[in-house]
């Protein structure tokens, strides 16, 4: 429960105000969907141990059992970084630094729709951005729309996931950036929270 109220009052604390807009004489306020960047994850499965072994069937006996390890949790990480670990590990998606990647179900269809906790649908597009060379993700409401570059190549495969991260309600958007570097696979999962009009008024 503390650690509960912790990360209420950390994402409660860096929550940006939503810009208001007048939408008429009478001064109405119309409040649009908010989607702002939490923090991430990382993991990383490594074969840095290849280096040390000379003997081939040891080395290819070396591969096979690093592919099939979970990755570990990377030590660098914010104290935002540091409560989302700890909400991963509610979920069951993190036990003893491993993430256990088999119980992350992701979605992979560049259209799909995020439901809020009023069950509203808003619909939500993956592509990439032919300057940048970046996954973007673009949510639609009205007549507008948020567009959000996760800075993630669109050379991976698009994997993504909605989960109630920040506990409250409403879930959040998961999103697995997965690249090699250094000898080992990264699997770092961005956070997105989005905050749709019901939520905004509170």
């Amino acid at each position: 429960m503390a650690t509960v109220f912790a990360v209420a009052f950390l994402f409660g604390c860096n929550q940006k105000k939503s810009t208001d807009k007048i939408v008429s004489s009478a001064a109405q306020i119309k409040k649009e969907i908010e989607v702002r960047f939490i923090g991430e994850v990382r993991t990383r499965r490594t074969f840095a141990g290849i280096q040390f072994i000379e003997n081939e069937k040891e080395r290819d006996k070396y591969v096979a059992e690093q592919e099939k390890a979970n990755p570990t949790v990377d030590s660098r990480f914010t104290a935002v970084d540091s409560l989302l670990i700890q909400q991963f590990e509610r979920l069951g998606l993190i036990k003893n630094d491993e993430l256990l990647q088999a119980r992350f179900k992701p979605q992979a269809k560049q259209e799909t729709d995020f439901i809020d906790s009023a069950k509203k649908s808003y619909h939500l597009i993956f592509y990439n951005d032919s300057l940048s060379g970046n996954t973007h993700f673009k949510i639609f409401f009205s007549k507008d729309a948020v567009d959000i570059d996760t800075e993630a190549t669109s050379l991976q495969n698009l994997d993504y996931a909605f989960l109630d991260v920040i506990p409250g309600g409403n879930k959040e958007l998961v999103f697995l950036d997965d690249y090699y570097i250094m000898n080992g696979f990264n699997f770092d999962f961005k956070v997105y929270e989005i905050k749709t009009p019901r939520a905004l008024e509170k």
